[in-house]
């Protein structure tokens, strides 16, 4: 058995006291890794930076000879010793919803960013205790065998079980087919806990239903509230960790959000956390885990997520549509459709996914991944006559994951196939492999529910010309142009900064110049590489920053 003992020491340091203990009985060698990932987040993370005053003895406190061979891998020499001890500090100091944060307030752990594992003993089982102040109460889906110390099947396990303690910790729970599901928050926030389990309880028993059974034997929700703008969402095995902010709009302008996310991260309750592509079955945490399956793993959860909400009653029709508008705006938005497929753009998160990289390189696995979904699941819906649907393909791959095996591309398509008596090669050939135009597709599935796409000319004057950015203290900074569009010919680019317009400068009002110049012959003064340039703008043309909407015919 693998046991990490965490002291919380000196919390205001940001300094996680980590040391773990391995049986090496019989061993002269060994191999010790962190990972160099986490599952729901397809990068490589280089959790090894935080790590601090390694040291490594056996059972008789005797120093053992270690030494580096990778970023995050160590050779050990424990030379038949029966006990190999390992002490380190971790920098806890970022809060998020994959990340591990100590402070005077919380213990907040990610164990997947700071727990050292033996090569090839993953399936050891594990054993976690917490020295932490007495008054500090601990969310965490590990049974507790005694006080503040806790047991996993595995590393897998415990590796994909964050927690948090805290002795501010806010809680509610609510049953669902007999299973119990825990809502934390942590943080300034004041629940409205009535209207929150209502809602949450419609959606589970609802993405419950449609799946046919739970793969847990409970499952936690653990909010992370921050004061300032946040909003991010990680799933793991038994929980998800969710970050949220401001505080006082958690219940009023971003309740929307927590719904969306929530439902989101609860579907990947099945869906990556046990349906899985090949490639991760299991989880390799030393290196890349490929796969262009990231059109299902997080399409379709980002489709079903907000899809859920609305046929359990949760969001009405007009608020669907509001949603299922903005990845439709987020889609024509980005001129990556046009030169990279979702199937490699998927391949390529190891590269840059969640950075916005070189302009009109990639596209989004969330955003293509959903209208992708739905296109699917309204062709199904039209061909069975209503019968059959998308949840029918996920409830048969659920059911190929109780036999512990991943799936394939091909055996999604099969699956969609056989759900849906009809076939998908123009789909994936077109939208999954290819690059070509959604929107015939989009039409076709937008008029089986009697919805139609609208166009409509943006109220931001700027994305009339194809521009968008931001106000800074110096001028406007353009972050992303139009490929086409006015401002693309007239060769204005990325990371540009408009300092002047028709030799007005610019003070937080680019906006409103450009609108009162916008039928007269404008010169941007714009700085770039310390040089500034006189760029005349052509006059606005059909290719813009158009903004979508859905509406019932």
């Amino acid at each position: 058995m693998t046991k990490y003992t965490l002291n919380t020491g000196n919390p205001h340091t940001h300094f996680l006291q980590i040391e773990a203990s391995f049986n090496c009985e019989g061993k002269s060698t060994m191999i010790l890794k962190l990972p160099a990932w986490r599952p729901g987040r397809y990068e490589i993370a280089n959790f090894a930076k935080n790590i601090k005053d390694l040291v490594m003895f056996n059972e008789k406190g005797e120093k053992v000879h270690f030494a580096k061979r990778k970023k995050d891998e160590w050779f050990v020499e424990v030379n038949n010793s029966n006990k190999l001890v390992v002490k380190y500090l971790y920098y806890s100091n970022i809060l998020n919803a994959g990340s591990t944060f100590l402070d005077e307030y919380q213990l907040y752990v990610n164990p997947v960013n700071c727990f050292i594992y033996e090569e090839f003993q993953e399936n050891t089982p594990c054993e976690l205790k917490l020295n932490i102040p007495k008054d500090y109460k601990v969310a965490i889906t590990l049974p507790e065998i005694e006080k503040n110390t806790f047991k996993a099947t595995s590393f897998h396990e415990i590796v994909d079980s964050p927690f948090i303690a805290s002795n501010s910790l806010k809680y509610e729970s609510y049953t669902s087919n007999n299973i119990v599901f825990n809502i934390y928050f942590q943080g300034v926030v004041k629940p409205n806990w009535e209207k929150i389990v209502e809602d949450f309880k419609k959606f589970t028993d609802y993405q419950f239903q449609k799946m046919g059974g739970f793969p847990f034997d409970q499952y936690s929700f653990y909010f992370q509230i921050n004061t300032n703008s946040a909003y991010h969402g990680v799933e793991h095995l038994k929980s998800t960790v969710i970050q949220l902010g401001p505080s006082y709009d958690v219940f009023g302008k971003l309740y929307t959000e927590l719904l969306g996310v929530s439902s989101h991260e609860l579907y990947h309750a099945w869906n990556v956390k046990t349906i899985r592509p090949v490639e991760m079955f299991p989880y390799d945490y030393s290196e890349e885990n490929y796969t262009r399956l990231g059109y299902v793993t997080e399409g379709v959860t980002t489709y079903m997520g907000d899809r859920t909400l609305y046929e359990s009653g949760v969001f009405d029709e007009k608020q669907y549509q509001k949603e299922l508008g903005n990845y439709i705006t987020r889609h024509f938005h980005n001129d990556g459709r046009k030169h990279y497929s979702v199937a490699d753009a998927s391949f390529d998160t190891w590269l840059d996914g969640y950075e916005q990289g070189v302009p009109g390189r990639k596209t989004s696995i969330y955003v293509e991944g959903c209208m992708i979904a739905y296109i699917c699941d309204m062709r199904i819906r039209k061909e069975t006559q209503n019968q059959k649907s998308l949840h029918d393909v996920m409830k048969k791959l659920y059911e190929l994951s109780q036999a512990n095996v991943g799936y394939s591309d091909e055996i999604y398509k099969e699956l969609l196939e056989l759900v849906g008596e009809c076939s998908f090669d123009d789909i994936f050939e077109k939208l999954v492999f290819g690059k070509e135009d959604y929107t015939p597709f989009l039409e076709n599935a937008l008029a089986f529910e009697n919805w139609k796409l609208v166009q409509k000319s943006s109220p931001n004057t700027e994305h009339h010309y194809g521009i968008k950015g931001g106000n800074t203290a110096q001028g406007f900074e353009v972050k992303q142009v139009l490929e086409a569009s006015s401002a693309y010919l007239s060769k204005l680019v990325e990371n540009d900064l408009i300092i002047a317009i028709n030799g007005i400068n610019i003070k937080n009002d680019f906006h409103n110049w450009l609108s009162f110049f916008k039928d007269e012959n404008i010169v941007l003064s714009v700085l770039r590489n310390q040089k500034i340039k006189e760029i005349p703008l052509l006059s606005t043309n059909e290719i813009q920053f158009f903004k979508y909407e859905l509406e019932t015919i």
